[in-house]
């Protein structure tokens, strides 16, 4: 409440009242015994009794003054304000606007004001003037000085005007507005100097703190009502939120009571329980939400404690049901159930969260089907095969039951896949697919190994029974014909067996056996089934060649090869023709390893053209640290394997690798091996023209060990040509050997190559070449292979290449 005041405040009124009715009494009693009693005399003692007569009658008229005043004060601030006691009655500017003119009115005012000191300026909240057209006495210019002056005493003040700077003399009445903000709030009252009426300064503070403390009221349920309105607006976006939120998300979202009856439900729920929105509201939850454990089979209730799915550390438990919904459908859902609680934990309900994971359920069998089965052929693949074979293996070790393991690779697949285009390769694996899984028994399983390789898993059958059916299942396949536009291709397959008993060691060594068998059949004659055994030394030996599948990219990995070299060194006097780099291999422990140990399983396996990249960069490599440290640069022999001149993209790596490397092509000499040359004659000679067109040298390498037709050398821009060694090692005992090489030169002179004798193994097969006039030779007789590193510049001079 404003502090109201006082007898201290209002001690002038008495003071004057009282000095009137004393005054006034004093001169009755002179008058009276004067002229009354007659009395010349007068002693001072005889004004003790009416003094104390005046004394308490003008105490009397000020308190009846004062009361009338604040009765008055109070009937007319009754007056104005009761028509506002509610601030939804009326408009808060024109209530103020009311009171202030009231205020005016009753306190003979020109002008009165109520302000509010904030943080960016002084704001005027309301204002009345009598005068409108007059300049203002509370202007905003005075408005900081009333502020600060008002605020200093929560009692009402008045203020000469001079003190204030006014344009006229006056006063103003002030008062702080009691209010709970921050900002202080003040009311300010102005009398200009020439109005005289005026009600006395005690009840014009008076009733400016009633209208301060109404004002403070009226404020103060204004900022609460803001507050209020604005937790009310704030609360209505977030409800808005909330709902357009749980309207546009892909879960459904029901809301349940302590009562377990459902108070909301979003759009999504209502979908997924197929059911209007509407008729879902204030509904029980067991009637509506009918689920079914898909593990058991039994409805759970999702809100016994118990009965749903576990709880995670924030409340929440998930699980996998079934929802049966109203129309008789069945739909599988994700179940979330979240305990609602208030902060001093208690229960309020349930949220629950339905997701529909059927698309997900639908993806994940998808996945996993195509996982474990081949996209082509709908067989199963590789590694479901391989888990068979390893339960299988379990199964034999544990009850002795024979299974046999099958390995099918079709013949000339590659021929109709790459002259028909793979549509045809593909329907063509397809047909046989389906032709297989017709003719298996229903416990075998049939799967698609990869490209034209087929796996066969017979349980229940010994080795003997297992060949038969091996048997059956190449006929079946020889005596089909794959019909493809207009033409019509005879198929046939190659069978690899291999038993699964308790002796087998391992999934994986099962498989090699059985691809062994496989690839050994193949080399057979195609069209053939081989059976595993261990004491087939063949199949032994191409064990072993498997071995090397993996461990000749390791090797290149791990940087085991090594390349030397050895000089063709002229048979008379004379600089060497060039140096043949040759490839050696060392074994984990830094054993030198035989190159027929692992070339020809490089040869049969395909994994040539990764060595001859090997050689290539390594070659070329050293070549430019020759050319950095300013040494000769020798010629260099490099072998090129068939398997990589056969090869699309083996032709282009080394024409851009010699362009890039920026050695000149005279130090270069590639050498191709005869059956390489003839095997693809026209691929060859505009592989070797390519290399001409760079400088680059060529030598015919092991000539008179395949067809030895010497047509096909003027076709071939050949510069070497190098006899067989077959040849060469026997001239000193074998005339017909001898009368070979002295052809071979013969025709090699008339076309305009050099000839070379490989195999020059002492010096009197040496002197038998420099009879028939071979100019270069190569062997152990002339020098003997040397790592690279250890040639010097100084042995590799070359001669001019013969045009």
């Amino acid at each position: 409440m404003q502090k109201h005041p006082d007898w201290r405040d209002t001690w002038p009124i008495y003071l004057r009242y009282t000095a009137l009715a004393v005054a006034i009494v004093a001169v009755l009693a002179v008058v009276q015994v004067r002229f009354v009693y007659a009395v010349d005399g007068f002693p001072p003692q005889l004004f003790v009794i009416p003094s104390a007569v005046g004394l308490l009658f003008g105490i009397m008229l000020a308190r009846i003054r004062v009361l009338a005043s604040h009765t008055h004060v109070l009937r007319a601030f009754a007056a104005v304000t009761a028509g506002t006691r509610e601030p939804e009655a009326e408009d808060d500017a024109r209530a103020f606007h009311r009171l202030l003119e009231a205020a005016a009115g009753e306190l003979d005012s020109d002008e009165i004001a109520l302000f509010r000191q904030g943080d960016t300026g002084i704001e005027r909240l309301a204002h009345w003037a009598r005068d409108p057209q007059r300049p203002a006495c509370l202007i905003e210019e005075r408005a900081a000085a009333l502020c600060t002056r008002g605020a200093e005493e929560p009692v009402p003040r008045s203020l000469p005007g001079q003190e204030l700077e006014l344009p006229a003399a006056g006063r103003v009445d002030l008062v702080r507005v009691p209010i709970d903000l921050p900002e202080p709030v003040v009311l300010a009252a102005c009398r200009r100097g020439h109005r005289t009426r005026r009600p006395p300064d005690p009840v014009v503070r008076g009733f400016l703190g009633l209208c301060a403390e109404w004002l403070g009221m009226r404020l103060e349920r204004r900022h609460q009502q803001a507050i209020i309105d604005e937790q009310r607006a704030r609360h209505a976006r977030e409800q808005r939120r909330a709902q357009t939120t749980l309207a546009s998300i892909c879960d459904g979202v029901l809301t349940v009571d302590t009562t377990g009856r459902i108070d909301y439900a979003n759009p999504m729920a209502a979908r997924l329980l197929h059911q209007p929105v509407e008729a879902l509201t204030e509904q029980p939850l067991e009637r509506v939400l009918q689920l079914e454990d898909q593990s058991t089979g039994r409805p759970p209730d999702p809100l016994t404690p118990g009965a749903g799915p576990p709880a995670s550390e924030h409340g929440a438990g998930t699980d996998e049901q079934v929802l049966r919904r109203s129309d008789g459908s069945r739909l599988p859902v994700q179940l979330t159930v979240t305990p609602v609680q208030d902060t001093d934990g208690t229960a309020r309900g349930h949220v629950i969260v339905l997701r529909d994971v059927s698309e997900v359920r639908e993806a994940l069998q998808h996945m996993a089907y195509y996982s474990s089965h081949d996209d082509l052929t709908g067989l199963i693949n590789r590694r479901r095969f391989e888990q068979l074979v390893e339960e299988a293996l379990h199964g034999a070790r544990s009850d002795g039951r024979p299974h046999v393991l099958c390995y099918l690779d079709l013949d000339q697949f590659k021929l109709i896949n790459d002259t028909r285009g793979h549509q045809a390769g593909d329907e063509m694996l397809r047909q046989i697919a389906g032709m297989l899984r017709s003719i298996m028994r229903p416990q075998d399983h049939l799967a698609r190994l990869g490209g034209d390789e087929f796996g066969i898993l017979m349980q229940d059958c010994d080795i003997e029974q297992g060949s038969q059916m091996a048997v059956g299942i190449a006929s079946e396949i020889a005596g089909m014909r794959f019909f493809w536009e207009d033409n019509v291709f005879a198929l046939s397959a190659s069978l690899g067996v291999v038993p699964v008993d308790s002796e087998s060691e391992s999934t994986q060594q099962l498989l090699r056996h059985a691809d062994t068998a496989c690839y050994a059949a193949k080399d057979s004659g195609r069209n053939q089934v081989r059976v595993y055994t261990p004491q087939d030394v063949d199949l032994a030996d191409r064990a072993g060649e498997m071995h090397w599948v993996s461990r000749i990219p390791q090797a290149i990995e791990r940087g085991e090869f090594e390349l030397w070299a050895q000089p063709v060194l002229a048979l008379d006097d004379g600089p060497p023709a060039y140096q043949e780099l040759l490839l050696r291999l060392r074994d984990e422990h830094g054993n030198p390893v035989p190159p027929g140990t692992f070339i020809p399983a490089a040869e049969r396996y395909d994994l040539m053209c990764q060595l001859d990249r090997w050689v290539v960069e390594t070659a070329l490599e050293w070549m430019q640290d020759c050319q950095a440290r300013g040494a000769e640069l020798p010629v260099i022999g490099i072998n090129i394997s068939g398997t990589a001149l056969n090869s699309e993209a083996f032709p282009e790596f080394l024409l851009e690798r010699v362009r890039s490397a920026g050695i000149p092509g005279h130090r270069l000499c590639f050498e191709i091996t005869e059956t390489a040359a003839v095997g693809n004659l026209t691929r060859t000679a505009r592989f070797m023209r390519e290399l001409r067109g760079e400088g680059c040298l060529f030598a015919l390498d092991d000539f008179g060990s395949g067809l030895s037709s010497f047509a096909y050398l003027k076709n071939l821009p050949v510069d070497f040509l190098k006899v067989d060694g077959s040849f060469v090692k026997d001239i000193e005992h074998d005339p017909i050997d001898l009368a070979m090489v002295r052809a071979i030169h013969d025709i090699s002179g008339i076309v305009g190559l050099t000839t070379i004798a490989e195999h020059v193994e002492n010096e009197h097969i040496g002197n038998h070449l420099r009879a028939l006039g071979i100019p270069y030779g190569q062997g152990y007789g002339l020098a003997m292979p040397a790592p690279l590193a250890a040639c010097t510049p100084s042995q590799t001079s070359a001669p001019a290449p013969v045009e």
